[in-house]
């Protein structure tokens, strides 16, 4: 394991596997529940809304069952919806930051408290499990004036209760070669054909870096799956020419983590591609984006105002285009021309609406 680990600092200017993929089976998951923030002065929910109820029931578990709680008339509780995610191997009594955001009427969550709440999978209360448990004091960036006061964080404001089980370690099926030994799938950040191809080539040439051998563990599944094989003792030694540091199919995460920091150098012209977002009225392009020789008539911008003839020359960058005719046309007008253009078939690139 050793030579892995020099390959992959030796790169110093390269990226790694781990830059391009995530591990399946080792994710992330999205946590929620459904709290009261007390304290809040006056601008919270209105005292006849849910919040009230909440806060009635809460005050009323804390005391005994049999007390009564009066109505609450002031307004300085809300109903929020709390969130946070709950990272892959992160153990009990470990903690998590939290969004606050307000669900009633609330003018304003500043200074206000969270009260203790259970936070839980995305199926709420039809899934029995607490992962964690949220509470405390919210930082609100704006005021009612400027930003937006009904959201708020909390730092840390998660314990984890139960952590996730992750199995990322998996048997490779049969009817595929090595059938029978553990592997994992890696899953590409940006699922492409030829990303994965060059990934796996590199891989397989430097799992077995500084030994002139070839260590072949990885194939592409699809253009978004790449399966990595763990290797035997024999196998790596054989390859490399050296013991490995330790069982790797004993200790499957040596080998995982030494993979994941592998140099990736999977520089490549980018494909040409405009993206035409209609929101904001804006255009963006990547790659060498080229024109075909034609020309467009656009309409103008007021009610007296003449149209407007563009022409394109066979080859040129559409960023020239733009750069050339953006001083005589609007934001919008801009927006429309490379529509037109589109439409006149004169873009050589892929051109999408968003």
């Amino acid at each position: 394991m050793a030579t892995i680990f020099a390959a992959a600092l030796l790169a110093v200017s390269t990226q790694a596997v781990k830059d391009f993929v995530e591990v399946d089976g080792a994710r992330s998951n999205p946590l929620r529940g459904y709290g009261i923030v007390t304290g809040l002065n006056g601008r919270g929910d209105s005292p006849q809304g849910e919040s009230a109820r909440l806060l009635r029931a809460m005050l009323q578990n804390l005391s005994a069952p049999e007390v009564t709680i009066e109505k609450i008339e002031a307004r300085n509780a809300a109903l929020v919806l709390v969130t946070a995610e709950l990272p892959p191997f992160q153990k009990p009594g470990t903690r998590l930051d939290v969004t606050v955001s307000a669900i009633g009427d609330a003018r304003s969550l500043a200074g206000g408290e969270l009260q203790l709440t259970d936070l839980r999978g995305p199926l709420g209360r039809r899934d029995p499990t607490i992962y964690a448990l949220a509470s405390g004091r919210l930082v609100v960036e704006g005021d009612e004036g400027r930003g937006n006061p009904t959201v708020g964080f909390i730092p840390g404001g998660a314990i984890v209760e139960k952590g996730l089980a992750h199995a990322f370690i998996h048997e490779i099926p049969e009817g595929r070669p090595g059938a029978g030994r553990k592997a994992f799938r890696l899953l590409l950040k940006k699922p492409d054909l030829s990303t994965a191809g060059r990934l796996v080539q590199q891989i397989n040439a430097s799992a077995a870096a500084g030994s002139g051998g070839r260590l072949e563990v990885a194939e592409a599944l699809d253009g978004g799956a790449i399966l990595v094989r763990i290797p035997t003792a024999e196998e790596y030694r054989a390859a490399t020419g050296s013991a490995p540091a330790c069982d790797f199919e004993r200790e499957p995460v040596h080998w995982l983590d030494a993979v994941l920091n592998l140099p990736a150098d999977l520089y490549a012209p980018e494909a040409a591609a405009v993206v035409i977002h209609d929101a904001s009225r804006t255009v963006s392009w990547t790659g060498e984006v080229r024109l075909r020789s034609g020309s467009v008539l656009l309409p103008g911008s007021g009610e007296a105002a003449r149209p407007s003839v563009f022409h394109a020359r066979d080859g040129q960058r559409l960023s020239e285009f733009l750069e050339k005719v953006g001083p005589a046309v609007t934001s919008a007008q801009l927006v429309d021309l490379v529509r037109a253009l589109h439409k006149a078939g004169l873009i050589q690139a892929e051109v999408r609406a968003r």
